[in-house]
């Protein structure tokens, strides 16, 4: 499988848990819902209430069950939870509900402080139909597995617009292009050279930062300078060097720039030729 169709499959992945998420809603949060809206009603009133709608109703909605990201008909704890250490049937077994109306039974006031059943629910239209009450799309508080996935949906937002905004920044064109690149570089050696120029500093030199020291002050600033990329323009070695020449400029015996990168080209043209 490609890259692509490897982006693809995830897509369409989190394309059915966002539908999934829609489609369905949890016993805590259907709970959480009947709350809000009969606040003066406790969880226990509100579990008979909706236990005495369930079974009269003709069209009794099955249960589902929320794992490894999707929700099922199939309990993926079931087939482990029937049996106990002994051998015997497992009856008591916390947290899992065989039926709708295990599940429904189960709600409390205490039960609703902890997420035994949110990992548990309806389809979202047939417990509506069934309890005869409209309920919101929008599920007041999500939990366990729902959770995980309304966080890693969040998470692929964030990351989706960091990767445009260093896109954008990448692609974005260079005014005038080489010619106005080199020559801002130039000013900017110009101005290290002025600042490091031992006719202008004598024992106040020592005060300035050596190249490494100079390159460490940059590294911090790399938050607030390069927040996207999180790094230096080019290597480390290559700033470091930059750098150097840069501080050592003044200093030498040839300091006219534009002959200084004439005499850089020739030697590469030379090392390009022996090779």
């Amino acid at each position: 499988m490609s890259f692509d169709d490897s982006i693809q499959q995830l897509r369409n992945e989190q394309l059915a848990n966002q539908l999934d998420a829609e489609r369905f809603i949890s016993v805590k949060s259907l709970f959480e819902q009947l709350k809000q809206r009969y606040v003066d009603q406790s969880y226990q009133t509100l579990c008979l209430m909706a236990l005495k709608k369930y079974r009269s109703t003709g069209n009794q909605p099955s249960l589902y069950w929320f794992s490894y990201g999707r929700w099922s008909d199939i309990s993926s704890g079931a087939f482990l939870q029937l049996l106990d250490n002994n051998g015997a049937p497992n009856l008591g077994t916390p947290h899992y509900y065989h039926n709708a109306e295990a599940a429904l039974r189960a709600v409390s006031d205490d039960i609703m402080k902890t997420d035994d059943l949110a990992d548990c629910g309806f389809v979202r239209t047939e417990i509506s139909a069934a309890l005869e009450i409209t309920l919101d799309s929008a599920m007041p508080q999500l939990s366990g597995g729902e959770q995980v996935n309304s966080d890693l949906q969040a998470e692929n937002l964030t990351l989706k617009g960091k990767i445009e905004a260093l896109e954008k920044r990448l692609s974005a064109p260079i005014e005038k292009a080489e010619t106005y690149a080199a020559k801002r570089e130039e000013f900017l050696i110009a101005v290290i050279a002025s600042l490091y120029d031992k006719n202008r500093l004598n024992s106040l030199k020592d005060s300035l930062p050596k190249a490494p020291e100079l390159l460490r002050l940059v590294e911090r600033k790399i938050p607030l300078i390069w927040p996207e990329e999180g790094c230096f323009p080019m290597s480390e070695e290559q700033c470091l060097k930059n750098l150097r020449e840069a501080i050592n400029l003044l200093g030498n015996d040839v300091t006219d720039l534009y002959q200084l990168r004439e005499e850089k080209r020739q030697a590469q043209k030379i090392r390009k030729f022996k090779h």
